[in-house]
């Protein structure tokens, strides 16, 4: 089963959702998801165009994932 492993990101007023991993990708869990996805995306917005953004949230989500524009 395919898990996409999303984050919220918060700048000011503006919020959006960007998918940081799939399980194609890392090969992440839905149990890994949920325990260690903080670490991830603290991971991934400390390498990425995102690193002055706040995490807001994060959610795994079973499938594929099309992200909102704005959470």
């Amino acid at each position: 089963m395919l898990v996409t492993l999303v984050a919220i990101l918060c700048n000011g007023q503006l919020c959006l959702e960007k998918v940081v991993t799939t399980s194609e990708q890392s090969g992440i869990t839905m149990t890994a998801c949920a325990v260690h996805g903080q670490i991830g995306i603290a991971d991934w917005l400390a390498k990425g165009p995102y690193h002055a953004w706040k995490l807001e949230r994060y959610k795994c989500v079973l499938g594929t994932y099309v992200p909102k524009k704005e959470a």
